[in-house]
Parts: C-alpha cells; structure tokens; sequence
C-alpha cells in the first residue's frame, strides 16, 4: 500500500487485536481457575439505558473529559458554528452551554488543568494552536510558529504544575519540504519547548500524550511507513524511550499497519492502555510484565475498505473497575465496544450515514458513558449518554489474555 502525504483523507490504516487468556500448567489447574472465576466474579452482561443530547446545530472531532463534579467538558470545531468551540454540560442540570474559542476549524483535543478548567489544542489551516480559560476568557497562542505545516491531529495533557505539553503531526519543515515526524512541545517559563521524538517517516498522524502522577509523559503515535504503533516515554531525567507495541511487519508478518486511530489512556497504576485499529480490524493493547498483549476486538471493522485518516479514529476510556470501552466507527456506523470481565463486546448504536461519526468518549466515577458524535441527518453535535441499567459485580473480574 502506498502512502499519500498530500492527501489528508485517503490514508491507509493499520489493524490489530489483543485477546486475553489464563495460562497454567496443566488442565487441572485451568479447570480450577476456571470455577473459582465463575464463583468470585460471575458473568454479567452490562447493558445501558441510552438517551440523546443535543450539543449544537453542527460539529465534528470533539474530545471529551468529566471532572471531579461530575461535570462534562467539550472540544469540538463547528463548521457551520463558528469554527473551534468548547462546550460544558452542568452535572445539576444537564444542560449544555457553548462558547467559540477561535473562528479557524481545526482537529480539537481537550484537557483540564487542577483547577478544571479547560485546555484544547486544535490544527486550524495548517498551524497548530493552544488556548487556556483563565476564568474569564480563552487566552490563545500559536506553537511552533514558522516551523512550516502542522496538519492532521494534536494531543494535549496538563501536568502537576498546570504546563501543557502538546503533541502533533508536523507535515513540512520551513523550505516546505516534507518533514513528516511526531512533536512534543511543554510551555515553560512562557516558552514552549519544542522537539521531535521519532525522526522515522511518517510518525504520528494520530497521536496522544498523558502524564502519570509521578509526571512521566507518555505519548502514543502511528510510525505509517514502518507499520506500527509505537509509544514515547519521558522519564524525570528529561530523557525520550520510543518503544514499539505493535509491529504489522516483524510482529505479525502480515504488513499491516497497527497504530492508526490510537486512543491512549493511562490505568489506575499509571501504565499505558491503547485503542487502535490497522486496515482491517479494532485493536486493544495494554502492558503484562515485560511485554504488551493485543485483542482483536472487530476484526472486521472496516467491512468496504473504506480508508481514511479520519474514519479510523478510536476513543478509549476506562470505567470505575478498570474496564476498557472503545467508541470507533465502521464505514459510518457508530460502534461501542467493551471487556465485560470476561469477553469483549461490540454494540451497534443504530447510527450510520454516509459521513463520518467522529466518535469520541468517557465515563463518569459512577459508570455513566458519554459518546460524542456527528449526527449523520443533518451533522450536529450530539452526545450519547449511556446509564447503567444493571449493577455491576463487587469484585473485578481478572481480565485474562489469549493471543
């Protein structure tokens, strides 16, 4: 499959899926396991009361958090709206109040600093922005001015002294010739930071950082030309460990393209947890001991071949018990899937159109789910909000692996 840089819609994606299993040393014991699973944490079938919201009149490639009130906080460009918009949902009322950060559309991403309020990077018009709410209005600026085209998707996280590191795709470098590399920028002492954390082709047209409480940045990114996934670490020393959790070439001998999509979020012991797809399936990876394990969840999650940096997107988010649920879509229909404890699940929202969806998703403390999405009649800005409608056993279920 050949690459297409000028192209930001037609661009080929990567597919991969973990499974989980219980190893033991004969059939005795994977017998035992398996009773004493079925007695300490019971198979459940979680289902959802599902009710629509609508967020505005039009919108696309929002990015979702939940604060520490229960509160609903909202990213998005509006096309037809004003251009980058921020929204809030008031966890008393329910309602939905917007606002217009900048009239340039851009890919919108979202994070809240320790106060709670909100951050968003965005990719208006081949620059790359940031802007803060400081209580009483939307302080922008621009990073990397000069630097030559920032295009497709950027990543942002706040850490414990309120810096925003972002990351991007940056396409060319100042003579306008291709660049093609992942960026990670921190703003320090009013400056930002800039550097480049893989110098392989094409690295990070989807991407996404986080920092753990002990303040290690972790930054999840697609390397396209060299088909994987991979994973940039930043330790207390200032120093970059680039790790590859998927490999379509080496890992599988399938030439596939794992990475793309990426979803990234950090688990209860600060280790990272991925969603991803390749050209052909909607994949899960998360780290067992000295190596990561993969699920296949979909693997047919691109049933007409329809291949696009957009329509791979994946939006992970884990509930109260640790649990992974991913939002993506297939060819247009909004898709949610989940580890129930014991399996993977794929539920089908009954949402399709010939555009894209634009999934995006997260979960309150009490397991209520909020999915964005691009409504396919008329392309406005609507949320899924999912109650749980069956309690949940009190104990974990252990999550087991089969590759």
């Amino acid at each position: 499959m050949q690459m297409q840089y000028l192209d930001k819609v037609a661009v080929a994606e990567s597919e991969m899926y973990p499974r989980r299993f219980l190893r033991s040393n004969n059939g005795f014991a994977a017998l035992l396991i398996a009773l004493l699973l079925a007695l300490c944490y019971p198979a459940q079938s979680q289902e959802w009361t599902w009710t629509t919201e609508t967020v505005d009149a039009s919108g696309a490639f929002s990015a979702l958090v939940i604060d520490s009130g229960g509160n609903v906080h909202m990213g998005y460009l509006s096309p037809e709206g004003g251009g980058t918009k921020y929204a809030f949902r008031s966890a008393a009322t329910g309602r939905w109040f917007t606002t217009i950060v900048d009239k340039g559309n851009g890919v919108v991403n979202l994070a809240l600093d320790k106060h709670e309020r909100p951050h968003l990077c965005y990719v208006p018009y081949s620059t790359l922005k940031y802007a803060r709410w400081d209580g009483s209005g939307w302080q922008i600026q621009e990073i990397a001015p000069g630097s030559g085209s920032r295009e497709f998707s950027c990543g942002i996280a706040i850490d414990a002294d309120d810096a925003p590191h972002v990351t991007w795709y940056q396409l060319t470098d100042t003579a306008n010739g291709y660049f093609v590399h992942i960026r990670h920028a921190v703003l320090k002492n009013g400056a930002w930071r800039a550097r480049t954390l893989d110098t392989s082709w094409e690295t990070g047209k989807w991407n996404n950082v986080r920092i753990d409480s002990r303040g290690a940045v972790y930054v999840s990114y697609s390397a396209f030309k060299d088909r994987a996934l991979r994973c940039a670490i930043n330790s207390a020393k200032d120093e970059w460990l680039v790790t590859t959790i998927e490999d379509g070439k080496v890992g599988r001998k399938e030439e596939t393209t794992p990475g793309m999509g990426n979803s990234m979020v950090l688990d209860k012991n600060g280790r990272p947890n991925f969603s991803y797809r390749d050209e052909n399936s909607l994949r899960y990876a998360w780290p067992d001991g000295d190596h990561w394990r993969i699920d296949v969840i979909d693997p047919n999650a691109n049933p007409f071949g329809n291949l696009s940096w957009v329509n791979q997107r994946t939006s992970l988010a884990l509930d109260s018990e640790g649990r992974p649920h991913i939002a993506y879509e297939t060819d247009g229909a909004l898709k949610h899937a989940w580890w129930d404890g014991t399996k993977w699940k794929i539920q089908a929202m009954g949402i399709s159109g010939p555009q894209h969806r634009y999934p995006a998703l997260t979960i309150s403390r009490d397991n209520v789910i909020f999915l964005a999405y691009s409504a396919p009649e008329d392309g406005s800005m609507r949320v899924l909000v999912g109650k749980p409608s069956q309690p949940k056993p009190a104990v974990t279920q252990v999550q087991s692996s089969n590759k």
